[in-house]
């Protein structure tokens, strides 16, 4: 019977409600006690059939037997608990260094990807060259990208942070790559209020927004738009990010650990409860992400 207590507590929780969980456990303890002490009293009145004495015993002893068995239900149960407590442990240890090692991943590929000598090059290339055109444009895209600097180099030790900062971080980044693309790329946005204190994994946006730029916008030769779309509903974020590209376009072959990586991280915070959905059609593709809105910190 003592194997049948595990499951009791597998699937009861000490952070759920305390009535309830008392309760459960009170059901449980009594069903558990009323069965052992019928079949033990049983099988003993059949045993000791001709011994009347031991059978008096026994019935006088009852309510000994009832307080033993719940004794005995109360130490099964707390050891359960502390081998179920071990076990979580354990489990969030091993997620949280491989949550770690995920960031740490992303934010490397980030220096490799975006803030590598070409991506500085380029931009600086075309703040320089609206130095001589538009000196103030020149000068609040200095501020911009160093901003951008500043926040993608400093959440080493963050993991998540709010949606508004993550969105005012990527339209830095992407006022960046509008100098270097000019007309042929659009960004648009669409964000409801109460998405933007919502807490986000952070660097979450910046391979989507990549993958935009890289497949949409860099080979085309038309205007190609960019939309960022978020809703909150029933406290789960929806975040879509959906861009234009050439329907004449090749499609280019890329290593694609940006998008797994967003997958992975995903799954690591949120569990089954995160999915990232990919879509495409003739010259549009799009990226829809889904997750709480809240979860319990670790």
């Amino acid at each position: 019977m003592v194997p049948g207590f595990w499951y009791i507590v597998k699937f009861t929780s000490a952070s759920k409600d305390d009535l309830s969980l008392i309760s459960t456990h009170v059901v449980a303890a009594t069903m558990t006690v009323a069965i052992w002490v019928s079949v033990a009293g049983l099988l003993l009145k059949y045993l000791f059939k001709d011994q009347e004495a031991y059978l008096l015993f026994f019935e006088g002893a009852i309510i000994w037997r009832i307080i033993i068995g719940m004794m005995y239900y109360s130490i099964s149960i707390l050891i359960f608990y502390l081998i179920k407590y071990y076990l979580n442990m354990q489990e969030k240890a091993s997620r949280e260094l491989e949550l770690q090692a995920l960031l740490k991943d992303a934010e490397l590929r980030m220096l490799k990807s975006q803030i590598n000598p070409h991506f500085i090059f380029n931009s600086l290339n075309s703040i320089s060259a609206l130095t001589i055109t538009e000196p103030k444009s020149a000068q609040k895209m200095v501020i911009k990208l160093s901003d951008f600097l500043r926040y993608s180099l400093g959440k080493d030790s963050v993991q998540r942070n709010s949606l508004q900062d993550e969105i005012q971080n990527i339209s830095h980044y992407m006022d960046i790559e509008k100098v270097r693309f000019g007309d042929k790329m659009v960004f648009t946005k669409n964000i409801s209020d109460e998405c933007q204190k919502v807490l986000v994994p952070n660097l979450i946006l910046q391979p989507l927004f990549e993958n935009a730029i890289k497949y949409g916008v860099y080979e085309s030769l038309e205007t190609e738009t960019i939309d960022l779309v978020c809703q909150l509903e029933n406290d789960i974020l929806t975040l879509n990010i959906h861009n234009s590209f050439p329907a004449d376009s090749l499609a280019r072959k890329g290593e694609g650990i940006g998008l797994e990586n967003v997958r992975k991280r995903l799954q690591l915070v949120y569990g089954n409860k995160a999915t990232m959905a990919i879509s495409k059609s003739d010259n549009t593709f799009s990226i829809t992400l889904k997750f709480p809105s809240k979860i319990k910190e670790k």
